[in-house]
C-alpha cells in the first residue's frame, strides 16, 4: 500500500528478531485497527533475524504501509532496531511496540486521539494485558488466546485477570503517572508512544545499552528531563503473547541497567533505585513514597519534641 507522507500520522516501529509467527500476530492486529490506514504505517526492523519475517510482512503489504529494514546480527541491539526505525518514519508520533504485542482495534486510535488533544508533549504508557503473568495462568488462559480477535480475547484476559505486571503499582500509587514522582520507570518499550520531535530532541535510544533491560527507562529520564508529560492510558490497550518465563528473570540485568541510568543522570529520584525496605523489593515509586513518608513520620516527630523541650523550658 502506498501512500503520500501527508497523511501519515502515527508510525508503528516494530523490532523482531526470528519471530516470525508472533510478527505475524501483531501485524494482524494492526490490519484490524479502526483508525484510517492512510493515517499509519508500519516500520519493522529486523535485528538480523534469519527467519521468514520479511516474507511475512509482504504478506500484508496490501492492506499495510509496511517497510522492512533489516541489519547485521551483532548481537541484542534493540535500541539501535528502535533508532533506526524511528529515522525511517514518517509520522508525527512514534508508537514503539514488541514482536507479540497485539493492539486492540481502537488502540491506534485512542493514541492519536489523546496526543492530539494534549497541550504538552506527551508520553502514552499503554495497558498490556497478560504481560509477565505467571506460568500457572499462562496455561489457564490458552484456550481464550485468538490472534484474529483481539478485543474478545482481552475481555477474556480481564476476566482471568490476567493484568499488566505494572497493575500492582497502579493500584498503590494511582493511575494517575504524572502524579508520579519517576513515572519513567515504567517506559517500557513494549508499548508507549511519544512525539517523534521530542524523541529526536531527547536523543533517542543509548545503544551502549546492548544486553536486556534498561534502554526504554533510560530513555524515559531524558524525555522526562525535557518536560514531556507521562500518561498511562488504559483505554490504549493491548495483549502480551503469553509465554512461560524463563529460569532467568533478567534481575541481574535490570539492576545493573538502574545502577548505570543513575550514574548517568545523578538524580534524586534515580538514586533511590537499589535501595531496599527491610529487605523487601519495591518498583522505584514505591520506594521514593515509602521514604518521603518516613522522613515526613520524622520531621513530624522533630517537631513535636521540639515543642515538648520549649514547654519543659
Amino acid at each position: 500500500m502506498v501512500l503520500t507522507m501527508n497523511n501519515i500520522k502515527i508510525s508503528v516501529v516494530i523490532p523482531t528478531y526470528n519471530r516470525e509467527d508472533l510478527l505475524r500476530y501483531t501485524l494482524e492486529s494492526l490490519r484490524q485497527q479502526t483508525l484510517d490506514k492512510s493515517q499509519f504505517e508500519v516500520v519493522i526492523v529486523d535485528d538480523g533475524g534469519s527467519d521468514n519475517s520479511e516474507a511475512v510482512v509482504q504478506e500484508f503489504a496490501d492492506d499495510l504501509n509496511v517497510k522492512y529494514f533489516w541489519q547485521e546480527d551483532h548481537g541484542f541491539r534493540a535500541g539501535k532496531a528502535r533508532n533506526v526505525g524511528t529515522a525511517i518514519a514518517v509520522g508525527q508520533y512514534i508508537l514503539y511496540i514488541d514482536t507479540g504485542v497485539l493492539l486492540a482495534t481502537s488502540t491506534l486510535e485512542e493514541h492519536l486521539r489523546i496526543h492530539q488533544r494534549s497541550s504538552y508533549p506527551t508520553v502514552i504508557i499503554g495497558y498490556v494485558y497478560g504481560f509477565e503473568i505467571d506460568n500457572d495462568l499462562v496455561d489457564k488462559i490458552a484456550d481464550v488466546i485468538d490472534y484474529k480477535d483481539v478485543d474478545t480475547t482481552i475481555y477474556h484476559l480481564n476476566q482471568h485477570q490476567a493484568l499488566d505486571i505494572r497493575q500492582k503499582q497502579y493500584d498503590e500509587l494511582g493511575d494517575n503517572i504524572t502524579n508520579w514522582p519517576a513515572p519513567f520507570d515504567i517506559l517500557w518499550t513494549c508499548h508507549v508512544s511519544a512525539e517523534r520531535e521530542e524523541l529526536l530532541k531527547a536523543g533517542l535510544f543509548d545503544e551502549e545499552f546492548n544486553s536486556w533491560g534498561g534502554e526504554d527507562v533510560d530513555l524515559g529520564v531524558r524525555l522526562y528531563l525535557n518536560n514531556n508529560l507521562f500518561t498511562m492510558e488504559k483505554s490504549a490497550c493491548s495483549f502480551h503473547w503469553p509465554h512461560k518465563k524463563e529460569v532467568d528473570n533478567h534481575k541481574e540485568s535490570s539492576a545493573n541497567a538502574a545502577e548505570r541510568i543513575h550514574n548517568k543522570y545523578n538524580l534524586w529520584v534515580t538514586s533511590f533505585y537499589g535501595k531496599d525496605l527491610q529487605d523487601e523489593k519495591y518498583s522505584l515509586n514505591k520506594v521514593i513514597k515509602i521514604f518521603k513518608e518516613l522522613e515526613g513520620q520524622k520531621a513530624r516527630k522533630s517537631k513535636i519534641n521540639q515543642r515538648l523541650l520549649e514547654r519543659v523550658s
